[in-house]
């Protein structure tokens, strides 16, 4: 009978000792190791040290604003003029005299501070009205933290008719306010009505600007303001 060859087997290589009791494994890329969003297949980029300089930069700068503005221990509104009538108060007794009620011109601004406690605050306004600067000032006591405060000063009636000439006061009449608030001579805010303008150089009249205690409207509104210090 013809005999077939017999296939030769090659046999592989015998594993050593270590190898046959410890399975093989591959080591990843150490890049992938510090990079946790990396995926097997996908290479990582390595974040440019430039952008991660100047991320961390936009986070302090963020960090420090922040910061300065929960400082701000007074924090102004805008300006409010109003042009309000003269209180009418009833009279029970006595003789009734025939009035006629004149046209204040109120300001007011709201304001709102952070400390706990602060000893005096004060308000420089500056009122432009008929290219005259109109100036007057206030200061306030013992102003507990939080909102929802107002400082507010008055033009008399008399003062307004020898401005405007005996016309009736309009919104056009009032060119500007500005109104700057300050603790021992530093100041701490300031705001104006119509936002960036310079208080030009005009004559100042000092006087016709009146605190509230010095109108009638003294006994009105006695809990929306803090209380006035005494000159």
């Amino acid at each position: 009978m013809k005999e077939f060859a017999r296939p030769s087997i090659t046999s592989e290589p015998a594993l050593d000792k270590d190898s046959a009791r410890y399975p093989r494994f591959f080591l990843p890329n150490p890049a992938q190791i510090n990079n946790k969003n990396s995926h097997p297949g996908i290479e990582s980029i390595p974040a440019h040290p430039t952008m991660k300089t100047f991320f961390f930069s936009l986070v302090a700068i963020a960090a420090l604003s922040l910061s300065a503005s929960a400082q701000a221990p007074v924090k102004l509104g805008k300006p409010l003029p109003a042009a309000i009538k003269s209180p009418d108060y009833q009279i029970n007794g006595g003789p009734q005299k025939r009035t006629i009620f004149g046209t204040w011109l109120e300001v007011e601004v709201e304001y709102q501070t952070t400390p706990e406690m602060i000893d005096d605050l004060t308000f420089k306004y500056t009122i432009l009205l008929q290219n005259t600067l109109l100036d007057g000032e206030v200061t306030y006591v013992n102003i507990p933290a939080g909102r929802d405060h107002y400082a507010v000063m008055y033009v008399t009636p008399r003062a307004l008719l020898r401005l405007t000439g005996g016309k009736p006061l309009t919104s056009a009449s009032i060119e500007n306010v500005w109104i700057q608030v300050t603790k021992q001579g530093q100041v701490l805010d300031q705001t104006s009505l119509r936002g960036g303008a310079q208080i030009p150089n005009l004559p100042h009249v000092a006087g016709l600007v009146l605190t509230k205690p010095e109108t009638p409207f003294a006994p009105l509104y006695y809990d929306r303001y803090e209380a006035i210090k005494q000159k």
